[in-house]
């Protein structure tokens, strides 16, 4: 192993730090797409909204969804499931 392989306790915890704050980040935006998810689907449900809007609806609805599954995906990849 050379010198330049190892790094030290310093720069490990400062990866952990950064890994950390990433992991916050991408649950604040996983908790942001729930919350707009539900939106959509109360949207797509009322019948006195326009026809237009609720499909607009229906379509975030299923792109929040997909992008949900996709990070589920990602993260149990990558050893983290619920």
């Amino acid at each position: 192993m050379e010198a330049q392989d190892i790094i030290t306790p310093l720069e490990e915890a400062v990866i952990n730090a950064y890994d950390f704050a990433a992991g916050l980040a991408s649950m604040a935006l996983v908790y942001d797409m729930i919350q707009r998810s539900e939106e959509c689907s109360i949207a797509v449900k009322d019948r006195e909204l326009p026809h237009e809007i609720r499909v607009q609806a229906l379509k975030d609805s299923r792109h929040c969804n997909q992008t949900l599954n996709l990070v589920a995906t990602a993260r149990e990849v990558m050893g983290i499931s619920a």
